[in-house]
């Protein structure tokens, strides 16, 4: 199985965390294309870097994977590529195309709403309905890395 992981790239915890997650998946046995280690597009010493060059790089990428990996982040690039997956898998050839699967992991997840606090002071997280609705309808949404793996394995073994 082909993954592209996405996800937020652009601190040195975000880049360091999903190097982690990529060598992660790949002692499970996955190939996987994580836009931090493209240094085609990423190298910052490079002036000759357009927006156009990396789109063009990452959609190519992206229509040669299998599944998007969507870390769950307000990020607008994760978000389009996610999009872009999602119409591939139901608009041209789901056999190639499985889908988007999802990791939701900051922490306030795990916070019980409280019904007594509003805004700011309630402190669960919240997440972008329509874009776990839109998850949830593909391959799912996991906050868990092992069982997001466990899932990508499953959805290996359906493939084969």
């Amino acid at each position: 199985m082909k993954i592209y992981l996405g996800g937020p790239m652009f601190t040195y915890a975000d880049a360091s965390n999903n190097l982690r997650l990529a060598e992660k998946l790949r002692e499970n046995g996955f190939e996987v294309y994580c836009p931090n280690e493209n240094s085609s597009i990423n190298d910052k010493t490079r002036t000759d870097i357009t927006a156009e060059k990396i789109y063009k790089s990452d959609i190519e990428r992206l229509e040669d994977a299998n599944v998007f990996l969507c870390q769950v982040a307000e990020d607008s690039g994760t978000m389009w590529a996610a999009g872009y997956m999602e119409c591939l898998s139901k608009n041209v050839d789901g056999g190639k195309y499985w889908g988007v699967i999802g990791l939701a992991t900051d922490m306030r997840l795990q916070t019980l709403p409280d019904p007594e606090k509003k805004g700011v002071d309630n402190q669960s997280m919240y997440l972008n309905q329509y874009v776990v609705g839109g998850l949830k309808l593909s391959l799912g949404i996991y906050t868990d890395e092992d069982e997001l793996i466990a899932r990508l394995k499953r959805l290996e073994e359906e493939n084969e």
